[in-house]
């Protein structure tokens, strides 16, 4: 389909890379979503870890508005707590992916929920951590999610490095002691696929349909590679209803969608 916003691929994009049978710690907003399209689609056997404790294996009724909507808990396989979930499910190794959004995010994967400008007397105050700092540092197979396509979600630098990437690089990431199995794998956006290299630099590596390189590149702070960034394929009729029936259920839940949702 030829039709599909980027926004709408943005969301299939992620989903299809969850694996059934996988276990995964999912952050709220986005990857919420995503999750939801991917059992749907292809991954009805996935466990889903809130950082409440809430462990979800089946699609819910209603889709859940954060972690904490206790619409997620009917019919949970458990209900634990928040030091149950991030560290005898995430610190412990006993996910396989973990989803986090990330709305300000720089050349080596360091996401901004804190502050723009200077800490003491920033431009913004934004809302902080949540939990992202602790899937951030502990959670195996790291996806960030984006729905921006905004200059100023991807400075070279974050002005406050709330949740850790590659800090200045992979080197100093492993040197500081985090385990090798945790740090970005990609970054999920509407232009597509961003994968991080030897160093943890962010290059693209695959792009939605119709977006060339240079178009991309406008939206990084930083000269990102992109020329050899391959074409994803576009989704099929299948694929968009669902993903449109779930961006449907979010907005019925008061999610703010994107003005091409």
């Amino acid at each position: 389909m030829t039709d599909a916003s980027l926004f709408e691929q943005m969301l299939l994009t992620g989903a299809k890379r969850i694996k059934d049978g996988s276990v995964l710690f999912v952050g709220f907003h986005w990857p919420m979503l995503m999750t939801r399209i991917a059992r749907r689609l292809h991954a009805p056997d996935i466990v889903v870890i809130y950082e409440n404790g809430i462990v979800e294996d089946r699609l819910t009724s209603v889709l859940p508005t954060s972690p904490s909507d206790l619409t997620a808990a009917e019919g949970a396989a458990a209900c634990a707590g928040s030091l149950e979930s991030l560290f005898m499910w995430l610190a412990s190794g006993r996910v396989q992916m973990t989803l986090l959004e990330a709305v300000i995010a720089d050349r080596f994967g360091n996401i901004n929920t804190t502050a723009i400008g200077p800490y003491e007397k920033p431009t913004v105050r934004l809302p902080g951590s949540g939990g992202g700092t602790e899937l951030a540092s502990m959670g195996h197979g790291l996806m960030l999610v984006s729905a921006s396509t905004a200059a100023r979600s991807y400075p070279e630098r974050v002005d406050y490095n709330t949740s850790p990437g590659y800090l200045a690089g992979r080197q100093r990431r492993t040197g500081l002691g985090y385990d090798p199995a945790t740090g970005p794998q990609c970054l999920v956006n509407p232009f597509g696929v961003f994968e991080y290299d030897q160093n943890g630099e962010m290059y693209a590596a695959a792009l939605h349909t119709g977006l060339s390189a240079k178009t991309v590149q406008s939206a990084f702070a930083w000269p990102i590679r992109a020329e050899l960034a391959t074409e994803l394929p576009g989704p099929s009729v299948d694929d968009l209803r669902i993903v449109r029936e779930e961006i449907e259920n979010a907005r019925k839940r008061l999610y703010v969608l994107p003005a091409s949702a």
